[in-house]
């Protein structure tokens, strides 16, 4: 009795001081759940693909996050295996990227200029096909660097495309971001590939570069050149990547897209990655056509096959892999995950960078994990409830009286991800809030001033916008009803992604347990009144970013109300006051 009860003792030191210590604190608490009893494994086809989107710089893992363990190292180990061991002499395999490298974790975003160090990192990937997203194209400096080293690197001379993005010279003419099609045989089956890249209709690119909407893009001159010297008894597959959800409610670029090649190759399979979104997705365009997302962060590996590719009924197989050592590890048929010489090589450069850049650096402690849409809005455990409640009322502005009724507004995108119970390190900052922000405001009458948000709210999404003084804004996905699996909530597994998709809800390789997922608003607002009085004039305090929008709602709702005061730019003053990175920190720096 007294052996058991030492034991149990023993136990609980260890979990307390050892894995809940400082070598094991980054863990959620479901982290030491069991792992998923079973992996749904991979089926091989005559093509295979692997795909990765919106890695946005997480290249050195999800430390917080076992479920996403594998660092850039592993994925580069996983890829070698994968096409030496898993695949017959009689099958081919593709690698491909749609882009967003930028933004979003402190590897890539603690450098000047941004990304110039992952950018180095993630081209150690044998990528066969790949191109840029919106990412690439905010500020001139991240342009110049996707140009000059990834398009100009003679390692992906043939491989980068880009059918509607043009680089603008220094001296102002334009080239192609890398090719505009490119049209090849594969290695072992010899099929014919005819592949198009396309970034969605983006607006706010940087004078170095011009994108121009698909479907405008497609009534040149070039690609009817093309379609035609490549008609459809030279192709086997058309392959179109790029930077676009494959499920767009909204705009349904990628439909239209489909239904203009569709008319050019009536009978030949056309398939799609796509991205963006940010989600895992899966779309059945028609019997010939699919269209695979994979995610986002370096969560997700995507993988498709494609068998009886011209045998006129094409076989589709799609799977969700988690970016996760045991994962890997599965599909390579072995029980722990190797290393090869390049993927350590990789991970070492990863260490240093971290290393370099103190991103580990403690700056203080999050005493529980706060979700950006795993729980509801108006819940203690939500990441814009703890930023609207206990985080923007911290803001003093450097110009303007603070004992007035304010309203301080914000857009939901800022936010890029949950912040995590364990410590709060200098990385955490740019995974949480990468984006510095400054402060504007209106004085206006409360009763214009409190409809504001609703009124943003019940527009359209925000357009994204992301230089270094302004914040994301938040990508609006409609929810799509047809796709609707049971919630799974099994005591064995552990929280993580799972999938519903035109295929169903096997997609995921690890079951997990469903996290909730509530729609977030355009944006969200802390508020203080010391009067009710809708007569009262208020400080209106708003991200610089969402100038024109706020602009908009204020002046509309004031024609509404028959008010004759029309607001414009010089109405905007500076509020100053730390950016909401900068309020986060310290507010994590007090409750410790």
């Amino acid at each position: 009795m007294k052996s058991e009860m030492l034991s149990i003792i023993l136990t609980a030191f260890i979990l307390r001081f050892v894995v809940g210590g400082p070598l094991q604190q980054l863990f959620e608490p479901e982290a030491f759940s069991q792992p998923a009893p079973y992996i749904r494994d991979l089926k091989t086809g005559q093509l295979n693909f692997l795909h990765t989107t919106d890695t946005h710089g997480w290249l050195g893992s999800h430390l917080l996050q076992p479920n996403y363990n594998a660092d850039w190292g592993d994925f580069v180990t996983f890829v070698s295996e994968f096409k030496e061991k898993q695949l017959n002499q009689d099958q081919d395999f593709l690698l491909i990227d749609t882009g967003d490298k930028h933004d979003g974790n402190g590897l890539s975003d603690a450098t000047v200029p941004n990304g110039i160090e992952t950018t180095k990192i993630f081209n150690e990937q044998d990528y066969d096909l790949l191109t840029l997203g919106n990412h690439e194209l905010y500020t001139p400096e991240n342009t110049l660097l996707e140009y000059y080293s990834t398009v100009l690197s003679p390692k992906f001379a043939d491989k980068y495309i880009s059918s509607n993005v043009e680089f603008v010279k220094k001296d102002g003419s334009k080239v192609a971001f890398g090719n505009k099609y490119r049209y090849f045989e594969t290695k072992n089956t010899r099929a014919r590939v005819l592949s198009f890249s396309f970034l969605f209709d983006f607006r706010r690119f940087n004078e170095r570069a011009v994108v121009t909407p698909a479907l405008e893009e497609l009534k040149k001159p070039w690609f009817h050149d093309v379609t035609a010297r490549y008609h459809e008894e030279f192709v086997d597959l058309i392959l179109v990547f790029g930077h676009m959800p494959v499920t767009d409610v909204q705009n349904r670029e990628i439909n239209r897209l489909h239904d203009l090649l569709r008319r050019i190759y009536p009978n030949t399979v056309i398939q799609y990655f796509g991205g963006h979104s940010h989600i895992r997705d899966f779309v059945e365009l028609d019997k010939k056509s699919t269209a695979l997302q994979s995610g986002r962060f370096a969560e997700t590996v995507g993988f498709l096959s494609i068998d009886n590719l011209t045998g006129g009924s094409p076989k589709f197989f799609r799977r969700y892999m988690d970016f996760s050592t045991r994962s890997f590890a599965h599909h390579l048929s072995m029980k722990h995950m190797p290393k090869t010489e390049k993927g350590l090589h990789v991970t070492s450069m990863i260490k240093r960078l971290r290393q370099e850049l103190q991103l580990d650096a403690k700056l203080g402690s999050v005493p529980r994990t706060y979700y950006m849409s795993s729980k509801p809005l108006k819940s203690p455990e939500n990441l814009y409830h703890l930023i609207t409640h206990e985080v923007l009322p911290r803001l003093h502005s450097q110009f303007t009286n603070q004992s007035m009724s304010r309203f301080i507004l914000m857009n939901t995108g800022a936010v890029r991800y949950d912040l995590f119970k364990g410590p709060f390190t200098q990385d955490t900052e740019f995974i949480v809030l990468p984006f510095s922000n400054e402060w504007l405001y209106l004085e206006l009458p409360l009763r214009i001033a409190s409809k504001v948000m609703n009124y943003l709210n019940k527009g359209p999404a925000i357009a994204s916008l992301a230089p270094p003084q302004a914040a994301a804004a938040s990508t609006k996905v409609p929810a799509v009803a047809t796709k609707e699996c049971p919630k799974i909530k099994e005591p064995n597994l552990t929280f993580g992604l799972t999938t519903a998709d035109d295929y169903g809800c096997d997609g995921d390789d690890v079951p997990h347990n469903t996290l909730d997922d509530y729609e977030l608003p355009n944006v969200v607002q802390s508020e203080e009144l010391v009067s009710d009085d809708p007569d009262d004039i208020v400080h209106f305090v708003f991200y610089s970013f969402l100038k024109p929008h706020v602009l908009d709602a204020v002046n509309a709702l004031t024609k509404a109300a028959k008010n004759h005061k029309q607001y414009d730019e010089s109405d905007c003053k500076q509020y100053g006051g730390a950016s909401t990175k900068k309020l986060l920190r310290d507010f994590i720096q007090q409750v410790n």
